[in-house]
């Protein structure tokens, strides 16, 4: 039995597989996850929407077992519908498993108030009117949003989940930096933990992405309390 400590599900938007290798590169012994997937296309609000309505039926194959927690694996899908978005969601995950479920971008929340950080600068693989509906949730739940972008349109031909590490990298590297004190990556897409450690150490601030933070959630929601110092400070917590 994989599970003797701590059984999650996650939910998980399309095919690509970063959010799955996360998982199974940085969980604790004992930690299992089982993963179901939604139909996805693009992060426009609408194609976000879209993914939201297949919810309920993914859900439905965790019914049978407990789990510890179930995680709808998705920062822009979770928020699209606007401040409370995230808690509906919720509250539709649990009607129909039974578990206690959580979305991505509730655990971005906790994770900047378990950091006790607020004003965070925020990169995106998003087109603007996603970054805006993100902005807009940001804000309404307390967090001062210093400054937001997407990455540009040059990797518009590749999947979000192709994208390089070091790619990202670069493309944090000249974000302004005035009156920040967190620095955010969105998207579970994102190859990105591995420079978590890297970011912090330039920027001396603490690093959010939405993979650290959906595993951070999942342990912690399932009171796994070990320490992943290589995911940076928040994994300490």
């Amino acid at each position: 039995m994989y599970s003797w400590r701590a059984h999650i599900g996650l939910l998980a938007p399309g095919s690509g597989p970063n959010m799955e290798m996360d998982f199974h590169r940085f969980l604790p012994a004992g930690v299992a996850v089982a993963t179901s997937r939604l139909p996805f296309t693009i992060p426009s609000p609408q194609g976000l929407l879209d993914m939201v309505a297949h919810l309920e039926n993914a859900c439905e194959v965790y019914r049978r077992y407990r789990h510890d927690v179930i995680m709808f694996g998705c920062t822009s899908g979770s928020l699209i519908g606007g401040p409370g978005f995230d808690r509906e969601l919720i509250t539709r995950m649990e009607a129909i498993t039974g578990d206690p479920c959580l979305t991505t971008s509730t655990a971005v929340l906790e994770a900047f108030q378990a950091l006790g950080v607020s004003r965070p600068v925020v990169i995106t693989p998003y087109p603007d009117d996603t970054n805006e509906a993100e902005k807009v949730f940001l804000e309404n739940n307390g967090l001062q949003v210093r400054f937001i972008s997407g990455m540009g349109n040059d990797y518009v031909n590749q999947s979000i989940t192709d994208i390089e590490p070091h790619y990202v990298f670069q493309k944090v590297k000249p974000l302004p930096r005035d009156g920040a004190d967190s620095l955010f990556i969105s998207c579970t897409g994102l190859n990105v933990l591995d420079i978590i450690p890297l970011l912090e150490t330039d920027w001396g601030l603490p690093v959010i992405t939405s993979n650290q933070a959906t595993l951070w959630a999942c342990l912690r929601h399932s009171g796994v309390k070990d320490a992943i110092p290589a995911l940076g400070r928040l994994l300490t917590l």
